[in-house]
C-alpha cells in the first residue's frame, strides 16, 4: 500500500488517471491542461463531500463479502 507523510493511502487520483479517463472518453491527452486539472480537482472534491458515507458503505460491503 502506498504511503503519504508516513500514513498509508487508501485512494489517490493522479494526473495520469485523469488523462486516461479523457482518453477513454475520446479526448486527446493534450486537452488536459493545468486549468482543466484544477477544475477536475474541484469537481472531485465536491463529489466526495460525503466521502465518509462512501467509505462506510465500502466497509460494509467488504466485511459482508
Amino acid at each position: 500500500m502506498d504511503t503519504y507523510n508516513g500514513e498509508r493511502v487508501v485512494f489517490i487520483l493522479t494526473e495520469a488517471d485523469v488523462k486516461g479517463c479523457a482518453k477513454q472518453m475520446g479526448f486527446p491527452e493534450g486537452c488536459i491542461t493545468d486549468d482543466v486539472l484544477e477544475q477536475v480537482k474541484k469537481g472531485v472534491e465536491f463529489g466526495l463531500d460525503c466521502w465518509a458515507e462512501v467509505v462506510m458503505e465500502a466497509i460494509n460491503f467488504a466485511l459482508k463479502s
